[in-house]
């Protein structure tokens, strides 16, 4: 961003900008609002609603990749407020207002930007150099964008993924109706704590009103099933089959390399240095919900999962029939869960391979099937 305000001296009062704005009430992507400076506060109408904060609370920093934008934000939790301004132009007309030039956070945010002016002319060698592997970086990014993401996850602390994953959630919240009590919340989290037992991770299970056969793993071990897959399921085997499925997504750490691959180059930034603001667990959470991964990570959280199965003591037997059931059932519209979980040919193979490995084993019959599926 340059340094300054807008060609021609500071902005007039009264100017209205165009801005992203996000917050409580509003959906995950944010919504278009429009925006006034005051002498003392801003004001907002977003949605047919107006919002105000006094220019004291505000929060400057840097948005966009490259940090082209200028995001302003204020509240704190689930009341926080964010508003954005990604266009080079527009952002420094905004940073031109004289009020916004009278404030301390001004005059702090334009030191931030000098002392990250350098590191951001580096670019990809700062990431090279925070790893202490810049060649290895360099050439594994231009061989393979794919193969870096893999490689710089594989090195990341749990707790960047688990911090990532939570923000990411928390952007998620207002679209989602929770269900966290009741028999289904009950029988998922007994489950996942049985099929995480051990884990590095610390998971959190959250049953969503949602009448969509879908479930979706974030990074650091937070999992998300939709009612309307709980009801799909015909035992409670069939359901743990999903969620081991899920967990072996956290457990190889396929979400998180998705993610970076879906947000590009700068989630790859953000996850290793550990700033990432809010913009960009706001965008992963419009891409968590339907991550797609390679037949390669299916296969494998097919197999992990059926493994994970075996070893809690749980009949496995239920991961490919809810599967098979799925395709039955779902004729031309496919559920949510196949459209990014697709069964190939192979998985379906696989699978059964795993299944006759087994034998004839017995498993212990999981509680509550009598009366399955569980009420939301």
């Amino acid at each position: 961003m340059p340094q300054g305000g807008a060609a021609g001296g500071t902005t007039p009062p009264g100017t209205v900008f165009a801005v992203r704005a996000f917050g409580p009430g509003l959906p995950v992507p944010g919504s278009d609002g429009e925006l006034i400076v005051h002498s003392a506060e801003l004001v907002v109408r977003v949605q047919g609603t107006t919002w105000r904060a006094p220019l004291r609370e505000l929060a400057l920093r840097e948005a966009g990749f490259g940090g082209p934008g200028i995001e302003l934000a204020w509240g704190k939790g689930e009341e926080r407020r964010a508003l954005q301004i990604l266009d080079p132009a527009r952002a420094n007309a905004l940073l031109a207002h004289p009020a916004i030039l009278a404030l301390p956070q001004y005059a702090r945010l334009r030191r931030r930007q000098r002392r990250h002016g350098f590191g951001r002319g580096l670019g990809w060698t700062a990431v090279g150099v925070f790893l202490a592997l810049p060649l290895l970086a360099l050439v594994a990014f231009v061989l393979s964008a794919d193969r870096l993401a893999g490689w710089v996850v594989g090195r990341l602390p749990t707790a960047v993924e688990t911090k990532f994953g939570r923000a990411s959630f928390d952007r998620m919240k207002p679209t989602l109706e929770l269900r966290d009590s009741g028999p289904a919340f009950e029988a998922v989290s007994a489950l996942g704590a049985r099929l995480t037992a051990g884990s590095r991770y610390h998971y959190a299970f959250h049953v969503a009103k949602d009448a969509t056969l879908n479930a979706y793993a974030l990074p650091g071990g937070i999992v998300v099933v939709h009612t309307g897959l709980i009801a799909a399921t015909k035992r409670p085997e069939e359901l743990a089959g999903v969620l081991a499925h899920e967990v072996q997504h956290v457990e190889l750490r396929h979400s998180t390399k998705s993610v970076v691959k879906e947000l590009g180059l700068s989630a790859l930034w953000a996850f290793v240095t550990g700033s990432y603001g809010d913009s960009l667990p706001a965008r992963a959470a419009r891409e968590m919900t339907g991550l797609k991964f390679s037949r390669d990570a299916e296969t494998e959280a097919d197999r992990q999962g059926f493994a994970a199965l075996v070893k809690a003591d749980i009949d496995p037997s239920g991961m490919p029939a809810f599967f098979a059931t799925m395709e039955k059932t779902v004729g031309d519209a496919p559920a949510a869960f196949l459209s990014s979980h697709p069964l190939s040919g192979e998985r379906k193979a696989a699978l059964e391979r795993e299944r006759a490995a087994v034998g004839s084993r017995t498993f212990h019959a999981l509680p509550g099937a009598a009366a399955w599926p569980p009420a939301p």
